[in-house]
């Protein structure tokens, strides 16, 4: 099944339905089919052609959703645009790429323009404040022809090219098929208990596999509402004024979010049935916060842009191991094996790899990346992880972040951890630092929660919970840590400081 052919099963059973809500606006599926051919046809008529590639740098908003599926529709195949980047490495992408058209934020023009500067051939569609001289979203929202375009779309044509974080080198577009995103989705709606009836909410990036953002609610009929800033109290003004049900987000989210629903009741975040985290661990005592003051628990997954989305994941409503990201779900096939590529043995730490429908193949033109990341049908994902005996994944560390200290192999998250149980501190992180003596140590990097602490008793603690060589040797506080777009911390720029 295509997203289209999700769209239009939609538009068929409840026409009126709201499909999503954005910036106090309700789009029905019925209203949402028109915009969607409206764009679909402007980008005809700017010489699209089936295959040719379309730059998508907006914010999270129901533009970029119809973005996505009226580029699908007119036969192209959408690629978001990370406006975090300097213009220097949106170029980079758009020169491997070479987009025929770009739909584009007003907030972002200038990045844009100063990144396809010298540049010939692309097309620009613009939409908010600060337009520029460009064709304009709403002139074709307005004035567009809302006829179907007549294009064939099938399942196993590129949807879009999902691009990763590029924490270990240089970003990378997943070829991601309608078959992929389909599959990923029925999986995580099985795994999850999805239905029709669920109001979801979405906060990641929209460059950061922006199909998360509304895929699910197409595929089951039900309502997207989109959310642009991530500040705790309008994310908790949306869930409580459209009865948000499904919560797709990270820790910390979840953690500011609490934060705020404890010390203002004017909240009510009881709607939420599914509150989702993924991209990071996720501490057994925000969990168990959290249902305290909410009434759900948190549900921790695990997925990346290679697997389309999370291909394991806790369920809602059964027992979670603490520090599990749960079991694999429907169609994926996951296994843990070590560097001679054999299955390790339970308990044992070694690096993931999954295959399955909703894997993708490889990488937008790059033979290399694909040898590295893709052999003999499965995706090595480059995470460490270890499963236990009833078949519980438990993620370790990135494999590039592992540490060598005096030959002993060392993962930052167990340390990280260890830290954030020590009262007084609110976010942690540990990078590796050379060492004559030892190779390399680790230094911890803290944001504190108030009051102060010295070196010294973090070092106090961790040689309570620690064996002596993952005691952090240096210590320095911060008032805060660099994020993704995410809102993750983004150990890239930590590392290099470090380098």
């Amino acid at each position: 099944m295509t997203l289209i052919e999700m769209l239009e099963n939609a538009i068929k059973a409840h026409p009126e339905k709201a499909a999503i809500i954005c910036r106090q606006r309700s789009i029905s599926y019925s209203c949402l089919g028109d915009i969607v051919n409206k764009a679909a046809n402007a980008l005809i008529g700017f010489g699209l052609k089936k295959g040719d590639r379309v730059g998508i740098m907006a914010p999270r908003s129901y533009e970029l959703v119809a973005s996505f599926l009226a580029t699908s529709k007119a036969g192209g195949i959408a690629m978001p645009l990370n406006f975090e980047l300097p213009a220097s490495g949106v170029r980079a992408v758009i020169e491997a790429t070479a987009p025929r058209v770009i739909f584009a934020h007003g907030t972002f023009i200038g990045l844009l323009e100063e990144a396809i500067s010298g540049i010939s051939g692309i097309s620009i569609i613009t939409f908010g404040d600060n337009a520029g001289d460009y064709l304009k979203w709403e002139d074709i929202e307005k004035n567009g022809r809302a006829d179907a375009p007549r294009v064939e779309v099938k399942p196993e044509d590129v949807f879009y090219l999902n691009y990763t974080s590029g924490s270990t080198g240089s970003s990378k577009g997943a070829v991601t098929t309608h078959l992929n995103v389909y599959w990923n989705t029925l999986s995580a709606a099985d795994a999850l208990g999805l239905t029709r009836d669920d109001v979801h909410i979405c906060m990641f990036a929209p460059f950061a596999h922006p199909h998360e953002l509304f895929a699910r609610a197409l595929f089951l009929g039900g309502t997207s509402v989109i959310v642009n800033t991530v500040y705790p109290k309008s994310i908790a003004e949306a869930i409580t004024e459209n009865k948000v049900t499904c919560m797709m987000g990270l820790a910390p989210m979840y953690e500011n979010l609490l934060e705020l629903v404890e010390h203002h009741k004017n909240y009510d975040l009881s709607s939420l049935r599914v509150p989702e985290s993924g991209g990071m661990f996720t501490r057994q005592e925000l969990i168990e916060r959290f249902k305290n003051e909410v009434g759900a628990s948190i549900v921790p997954v695990w997925g990346s842009t290679e697997t389309t989305g999370i291909a394991l994941a806790n369920r809602p409503g059964s027992p979670q191991q603490p520090g599990s990201v749960g079991t694999p779900c429907k169609g994926y096939e996951v296994k843990i094996v070590d560097d001679r590529n054999e299955d390790t043995p339970t308990g044992e730490v070694g690096e993931m790899i999954f295959r399955g429908p909703a894997v993708v193949k490889g990488y937008f033109e790059e033979n290399e990346n694909k040898t590295a990341s893709f052999k003999d049908g499965w995706y090595y994902s480059g995470d460490y992880a270890k499963m236990d005996g009833a078949g519980n994944f438990y993620f370790v560390e990135r494999k590039s972040g592992m540490m060598k200290i005096a030959g002993l192999k060392v993962y930052p998250l167990e340390i990280e951890q260890v830290l954030l149980d020590h009262p007084g501190i609110k976010e942690a992180s540990v990078v590796s630092v050379k060492d004559r003596l030892r190779g390399e140590v680790p230094k911890a990097i803290i944001v504190l929660k108030n009051g102060a602490l010295s070196p010294k008793e973090i070092f106090k603690f961790c040689m309570e919970k620690l064996p002596h060589y993952k005691v952090p040797r240096l210590v320095e506080f911060r008032e805060t840590l660099p994020k993704t777009g995410s809102g993750k911390t983004n150990k890239k720029i930590l590392q290099m400081e470090h380098a």
